[in-house]
């Protein structure tokens, strides 16, 4: 009979490893973190190295000879270190300062890609490379976990460092490589996991090839930190709100991984290996808002010792009220389109042994979302309903300041959001910055079209000065019909006439930018002005002109009348004239080219690329109108006066609070009373009810509480007309209010069929029904 058992795994384990869904980026980043910790281990143990870098080479060709490897020139490692390294499991660094020595992440990375792995490593003065060959399948077939070691001949005995080759690559990654489309998505991913790393790190700034293009580290396009807005309590908001945090120490055992709770003296385990450390903990980083927005490229990044463990996280936008989870952002835009954006760095958290995840039960997990979103919801009224308050962490303050992405109120200013209303110019030109393109690097080309939204509200048209010489023609202040005198009785030569100025041209940045019609692909790189009708450009009183202006460039200018009378019209702008001469242009370049092209379907094709910001899309309406009138309800509670609420409940007729009671009982209200008396009624009502309270009730939203017109402070000098006044100022009101329950009681199917001018007249009065004041 036996005395023992023999636990050595079967082979196959390492296999199976492999079948761990792992991207294939991922698997490449596993590989790069053993380089990186051999370089920051060498600067800990001061011998730095001169110009780390790391080379990976990744197969293009489709063949069953591809070879995939990673090559540093780190410290390499000694031979009972390397034995160590390979095997399954071990991780022989400390995993709170390091992203973790080789280990389990090494064995499912190089299983996942192919079923050969060679790892060569060698360090200055030793005369020769020493490697170890793993076979998956050669170690199946011997059920053995022994392999012999290897070496290379070594020329220079001074070089250094390790090289990892995996061959036999299995034949979905060999196709998924071998694709040009998914090398370039990998270069992305690596580039922004690693961008705090590549920007500088303990051990100097690494550099990072792939195929021999250097990546450069994929930073955030965000407004620049300076700028800032005032929230009405006085708060001031950055477009980038830093934090760095220290929290309490904690002790940790180095050998399980494990933190311990603070009331534990030891390793649970009780292990004798066991290793109790005390750490030192901080939560630091940054969130702020992206220059554009987008249905998914935003988020909060979470780095573990400098590499993204997690990219465009959205977890910290939900609210968790214990039962489920609440989106709260975004939740102002009608394309659920976000733009917050950060970087958080938590080093002492566990994170999955794929590292693509950050372990959620983990304590420092709950610490981390405490510092950067504080307790309770980020909508300021469902917090004061849930008993928080006093939140002041960096996403609480962005949120209050930024959730929205377009003005509040119909004189609402643009720059109050830090939103470029045009987004598709926005994206257009964060690619650029991508790029890094110098002129696109900082925020201020995004700057000068959101100065220009706000003059257009503002009905600013540029710079109003007089042009030199308009009062008067000469220096002394003499008139142009003055006389200058005799001087000595000789005749007085009259001066030449002053050269008229040229008009004067004012940028229109919002029209200026790259055209690509997005089937043909003819270009235009486009300068566009606002101009005097004095302008040369404009002769024959023209109302805009189209010529190319830089032969080298091929730039054209655009220069435009504003004041012509073809510009006082609802259905022309500056954009219909550009978009007009771009199609006449490009319909020309295609003749004799392209058959069955006409003007029509080049022009339908440019607006739908360059005018959507003006598009009636139906879905798009019906939500805006919907989030108008809810925004609407629940700023009532803010406007009855305390205590009344009761009382305006009561004016409710019975079918109106039975309405009420079903919506309270759908949504798990618990204190019917409280809700009652505090006036959050309203968020349940029929939204026809609402409108019918504002007509019963017009008092509440006037004199800047929700508008700005005056109510109850008009004043004509009599009482009948004050009360006419007031009465034509609710009928107007009233029109607003029932076209937005108009449009949010349409289908798309409806819209898609109703008359064109009364969806235009309800998407004014949608816009009109805005409030005029900021509600939270």
């Amino acid at each position: 009979m036996t005395q023992e058992f023999d636990l050595t795994p079967d082979a196959r384990v390492l296999q199976m490893l492999g079948e761990i869904n792992l991207h294939q980026w991922r698997c490449v980043a596993e590989l790069i973190d053993n380089s990186i910790d051999g370089f920051v281990g060498a600067a800990r143990a001061g011998t730095p190295i001169d110009h780390p870098e790391i080379t990976i080479t990744i197969p293009t060709p489709n063949k069953s000879d591809a070879r995939l490897s990673i090559r540093d020139n780190g410290p390499g490692m000694a031979i009972d270190v390397l034995e160590r390294a390979v095997r399954a499991g071990w991780s022989g660094n400390n995993p709170l300062t390091n992203l973790g020595l080789f280990g389990m992440g090494f064995n499912i990375a190089t299983a996942r890609l192919g079923t050969v792995t060679e790892v060569w490593t060698t360090r200055a003065g030793e005369p020769e490379w020493v490697g170890v060959r793993i076979d998956l399948e050669g170690l199946r077939a011997s059920q053995s976990y022994k392999t012999p070691r290897q070496t290379r001949v070594k020329p220079d005995h001074t070089q250094h460092g390790t090289e990892i080759i995996i061959t036999k690559l299995k034949p979905d990654q060999r196709a998924y490589l071998a694709r040009s489309a998914n090398l370039g998505a990998i270069r992305k991913h690596l580039a922004r996991a690693y961008s705090a790393i590549l920007r500088e790190s303990e051990a100097g700034r690494i550099r990072l090839k792939v195929n021999g293009t250097k990546l450069e580290p994929r930073r955030h396009c965000h407004w620049d930190p300076d700028r800032s807005v005032e929230l009405s309590d006085g708060t001031v908001v950055h477009a980038v709100e830093r934090f760095d945090v220290a929290l309490a120490p904690r002790r940790y055992c180095t050998h399980c991984m494990r933190a311990l709770s603070g009331d534990e003296e030891q390793c649970p385990n009780g292990g004798p290996n066991c290793e109790i450390v005390t750490t030192e903990r901080r939560v630091r980083g940054w969130v702020g808002l992206q220059r554009y927005l987008h249905k998914s490229d935003f988020g909060i990044d979470f780095i573990r010792n400098g590499r993204k463990i997690e990219i465009g996280s959205k977890d910290l936008f939900a609210w968790n009220n214990g039962d489920n989870a609440e989106i709260e952002y975004p939740i102002d835009d009608p394309r659920n389109r976000g733009r917050f954006v950060g970087e958080v760095h938590l080093d002492h958290c566990r994170v999955s042994y794929t590292k693509d995840r950050f372990e959620r039960d983990d304590p420092s997990w709950e610490e981390m979302v405490r510092v950067v979103r504080g307790e309770g919801p980020l909508r300021p009224q469902a917090a004061k309903q849930s008993g928080f308050d006093g939140n002041t962490s960096p996403l609480y303050k962005l949120f209050q300041a930024f959730r929205r992405s377009s003005p509040q109120g119909k004189n609402g200013l643009w720059s109050r959001v830090l939103v470029v209303k045009d987004n598709d110019r926005s994206e257009q030109m964060a690619q650029s910055f991508y790029e890094n393109d110098a002129d696109y690097l900082d925020d201020e080309r995004w700057w000068k079209l959101v100065e220009e939204q706000d003059k257009e509200i503002l009905g600013e048209s540029g710079d109003t000065d007089l042009p030199d010489g308009f009062l008067d023609d000469g220096e002394d202040g003499s008139t142009s019909g003055g006389s200058q005198g005799d001087t000595d009785g000789a005749d007085v030569s009259p001066e030449p006439e002053p050269a008229e100025p040229p008009a004067e041209r004012n940028q229109i940045h919002e029209l200026s930018r790259k055209y690509v019609h997005p089937t043909y692909r003819v270009e235009f790189q486009v300068e566009a002005f606002a101009s005097e009708p004095t302008d040369k450009a404009l002769t024959g009183s023209l109302p805009w002109s189209f010529e190319l202006d830089d032969v080298a460039t091929r730039t054209y200018a655009f220069v435009m009348n504003p004041t012509h009378d073809v510009f006082r019209s609802t259905t022309m702008t500056a954009m219909d004239a550009l978009l007009t001469e771009l199609s006449v242009q490009t319909l020309d370049f295609l003749k004799g080219q392209v058959h069955d092209v006409t003007l029509a379907n080049i022009l339908a094709d440019y607006r739908s690329s360059y005018a959507s910001a003006t598009r009636l899309e139906p879905s798009e309406v019906i939500s805006m109108a919907n989030t108008g009138l809810e925004e609407f309800a629940k700023a009532v509670a803010n406007l009855i006066p305390e205590g009344q609420g009761q009382t305006y409940y009561a004016e409710l007729s019975k079918p109106d609070r039975e309405h009420v009671a079903r919506r309270m009982a759908a949504r798990g209200v618990v204190d019917v009373p409280k809700v009652i008396s505090e006036g959050r009624f309203w968020e349940y009502m029929d939204p026809q009810a609402v409108v019918a309270t504002f007509t019963r009730h017009p008092e509440l939203f006037f004199d800047g509480k929700y508008w700005s017109d005056p109510y109850e402070t008009l004043s004509f000098g009599a009482d009948h007309i004050d009360e006419e006044a007031r009465r034509r100022l609710v009928l107007r009101y009233e029109a607003y209010l029932g076209d937005t329950l108009w449009l949010a009681n349409q289908s798309s199917r409806d819209l898609e069929t109703a008359n064109r001018d009364e969806i235009i007249r309800a998407s004014c009065s949608l816009r009109l029904m805005k409030p005029d004041v900021d509600l939270e």
